[in-house]
């Protein structure tokens, strides 16, 4: 109830410009209806409104303190009078000027003011007046409050202007004040209402690719589309390990960066690493032998020599190697040997061929190794002297590693309920995901020869470089099955069930942050039966993640030098090579990539289709496709790296080419050849023009070689591709170009001289002249050699005169 000591507001009317109230400001039993009546006639006279014909005379003005009045947000209206109705009741008039509002807004609330007292009060609007022809607009600062608003501040001033109306007889409640009760249960129904209308929204707006904003939304809405999402890889690596003895070196062992203040290689399995540490472990179980500690010493000589580059081959002087086909061997070489500028740093090479040298009746003297053509050496290799600085290190014991450390987890929960699916999370903050290890072909055992072993084999550098892509989380789950004491099943990662076998015990594993926290973890979903097998009900699981933060990863050459427990097996660890991870995918790529991912042709159709899975082989450094009077199939040329020895690269990649080949339309694959051309024209020049320099500039600008200014000439082979044609016109232009050339003569009808063809080719002169061009087929590159002992390399010659 209001306390009567208050001003209460008897009657109220707001209209556009006008703000008229009736306050009783002293205690009174009741209100007489004459005197109120009056007061309503007072207003509907200042309103506008149709008034009587007669109104009662004034009263005397009271002796009444200051009167203020101000709307809900703190904007004041002014007060342009106060009259007094009537003197013995305390009744007053007052009328003021109200601040303008929105009209969209609800009606407003004031507070008034008289001396030291106030009060809330709401006013009716007048129906009959006119809405102003122009809006105002709410003074800077001022808040409107908007019925679609849907966050916090929006929530707030709705339930302010609303709770001012309700509780405005009743003078309890200071809502500008914070630290009233009201105002808290303001502020927390707003918090509460803008978190519900934050989960509507998002609940919209992860339901479509182009919106959503989660990464598990993206991440399945992509693999709808059949599109991995790359969720990054972690880094890997070489480790060449030297051994005391012969043996295996587990899968799974740790190798980190050098400990602070431990000097031993050694580390104890109870060891607590630095904070720093670089973790990495061994992909798969490596056989190792003494023998194949370091080979330097049979493959160097007692004289210098040189691996050149692209070579896929070298001899040791020993039959004792213990090397084996399909294993990773590694060059190393830290110091550079004499007359060499720069040592070859380290290359981990995976041989396919490891063949002894025989010696008539004598047992073999030496072994012959050959490794992968991907593998071939990317620079020069010298050979020192034994014992002398530069020597180059063979290091036969090298698996690879890559990044992370095995922790023990407990899923949560860790038992299957039943009569719903299972669906747990792992607490863990920096999940590690890893592509799987290439595999070799079962078939492959080291008596294939080079080409065919490379196809059945991966090299090294696939190896160390793994496909993110392909990248899954690094999870196991091992789960007891219940009432079957010791009886565990194993459980592996995946990332989607959408082609797991139903008796396939897989599950799909996701990283995510926490909701309400910030606590992230792994959202794991097991399968249904259908895709997937469904653990039974009852089956405790414990699960081992690895665990690393991706940039960790990235390691120099030689700087994973300790080992965590005890291996006595092993002398000496290093990796000659630097790690770095892959980054993942950022969420605009996915939505950029996913929609269209489906449209990749995997298959060889039309010449696009045939360069683009040219250019993606490795092997292959060009190519080009054409179709044959316009129809498939196509025939398609490429260049492939150069190997010493040779002839290994071009089989190779026509064999992978040919997989993409749609049955019954295979296309017809030819290696790359030079087609030696014979060009020769007649130039005029000025006159007094010297014509041996002419012609030696000339020569030079169109020739094999380079230009004066150090650029390739027309005819120097890095200028010209596969399938690239001979045009007439290009040649005058250069020629012309020339200021002292004042005419080229390209016609063998005005001047015999001229000649334009291939060398011994079937084309003729007279035809290509026609249609300004030597035709080039898609595997051939037109070659002008221009060496006058070999014509039959191709050859231009021009025949210059100068008027007189």
């Amino acid at each position: 109830m209001a306390d009567d000591t208050q001003p209460t507001v008897v009657h109220s009317v707001q209209s556009a410009g006008s703000l008229q109230l009736v306050v009783q400001v002293a205690p009174a039993s009741t209100i007489p209806a004459a005197q109120v009546r009056a007061a309503a006639i007072a207003m509907d006279a200042a309103t506008g409104d149709p008034a009587p014909a007669t109104l009662p005379p004034p009263a005397p003005a009271l002796d009444t303190p200051p009167v203020t009045i101000a709307d809900l947000f703190g904007t004041p209206a002014e007060v342009v009078r106060v009259h007094a109705l009537d003197a013995d009741t305390g009744l007053l008039h007052i009328q003021a000027i109200p601040p303008p509002a929105d009209p969209a807004a609800d009606a407003p609330a004031y507070r008034l003011t008289i001396g030291e007292v106030s009060t809330w009060f709401a006013p009716e609007s007048k129906a009959n007046v006119a809405t102003p022809s122009r809006p105002v607009q709410a003074p800077p600062g001022q808040a409107a409050i908007n019925y679609l608003g849907r966050d916090y501040a929006a929530f707030t001033s709705l339930m302010r202007s609303r709770v001012s109306q309700i509780v405005r007889d009743d003078s309890a409640w200071a809502l500008d004040h914070p630290a009233d009760p009201m105002t808290t249960l303001i502020e927390a129904l707003a918090y509460a209402g803008d978190h519900i209308s934050f989960r509507q929204d998002a609940a919209g707006t992860e339901s479509y690719l182009p919106t959503a904003r989660h990464r598990l939304s993206l991440r399945r809405h992509a693999r709808l589309r059949d599109y991995g999402v790359n969720d990054g890889c972690n880094a890997r690596t070489a480790l060449v390990f030297t051994v005391k003895s012969n043996g295996v070196i587990p899968a799974g062992l740790q190798v980190v960066t050098q400990q602070p203040g431990i000097m031993t290689m050694n580390l104890a399995a109870t060891q607590d690493l630095a904070a720093s540490t670089t973790v990495f472990e061994t992909m798969a179980d490596l056989p190792v032998s003494l023998l194949r500690n370091n080979l330097a010493y049979p493959l160097s000589r007692s004289v210098a020599y040189t691996l050149p580059q692209g070579a896929i081959q070298a001899q040791l002087n020993t039959a004792q190697t213990d090397l084996v086909p399909g294993q990773l061997v590694a060059f190393v070489q830290t110091a550079a040997p004499a007359g060499v500028a720069q040592p070859f740093g380290a290359q981990v090479v995976r041989l396919i061929k490891v063949e002894l040298l025989p010696n008539g009746n004598n047992p073999p003297y030496a072994t012959m190794i050959t490794w992968h053509p991907e593998d071939a050496l990317t620079k020069p290799l010298t050979m020192a002297v034994q014992n002398q600085t530069g020597m180059v290190q063979l290091y036969g014991n090298v698996g690879l590693a890559d990044h992370g450390r095995t922790i023990a987890v407990t899923p949560m929960p860790d038992t299957v309920p039943a009569g719903r699916v299972y669906r747990p999370i792992i607490e863990v903050e920096d999940p590690v995901s890893a592509a799987p290890m290439p595999a070799s072909v079962a078939a492959f055992d080291g008596s294939q020869d080079i080409a065919e072993a490379a196809l059945l084999v991966p090299s090294a550098k696939a190896s160390l470089t793994p496909d993110p892509g392909e990248a899954n989380l690094c999870v196991r789950m091992l789960g007891e099955r219940p009432g079957m004491a010791k009886v565990v099943d194993l459980w592996t990662a995946r990332q989607d069930l959408m082609s797991t076998p139903p008796a396939g015990r897989a599950f799909a594993a996701a990283p995510e942050d926490g909701y309400g926290g910030n606590r992230r973890h792994l959202f794991l979903r097991f399968g249904d039966g259908a895709q997937g097998e469904a653990p039974a009900p009852g089956t405790t699981f414990t699960a081992t993640v690895r665990v690393g933060d991706g940039q960790s990863g990235r390691v120099r050459a030689n700087a994973l030098v300790q080992i965590v427990g005890s291996t006595p097996m092993i002398s000496w660890v290093s990796n000659p090579l630097p790690a770095t991870p892959g980054q993942p995918e950022l969420n605009e790529s996915v939505r950029l990539f996913a929609t269209t991912s489906f449209r990749t042709n995997l298959r060889g159709i039309d010449p696009d289709d045939w360069e683009r899975l040219a250019q993606s082989d490795p092997l292959v450094t060009e190519a080009d496709a054409r179709l044959v009077d316009g129809y498939a199939p196509c025939i398609v040329g490429i260049a492939t790296t150069t190997t010493t020895p040779d002839g290994y690269t071009y089989p190779i990649a026509k064999a992978r080419l040919m997989e993409y080949a749609v049955l019954g339309a295979p296309p017809t694959i030819e290696q790359e050849a030079d087609v030696p051309i014979n060009v020769s024209l007649v130039v005029y020049c000025s006159r007094n023009t010297n014509i041996g320099a002419a012609r030696e500039r000339l020569l030079r600008r169109i020739g094999a070689g380079a230009k004066t200014d150090g650029g390739p000439a027309h005819f120097h082979p890095t200028a010209w591709p596969l399938g690239r044609p001979v045009v007439l016109a290009d040649l005058i232009a250069l020629l012309g170009a020339d200021p002292t050339v004042s005419l080229v003569v390209s016609d063998p009808a005005m001047d015999p001289r001229v000649v334009f063809k291939t060398v011994n080719g079937p084309d003729s002169t007279v035809d290509n002249i026609k249609a300004g061009r030597i035709e080039i087929g898609s595997n051939q590159r037109a070659r002008a050699g221009n060496d006058s002992f070999h014509p039959e390399l191709g050859i231009v010659r021009l025949f210059v005169a100068a008027a007189k």
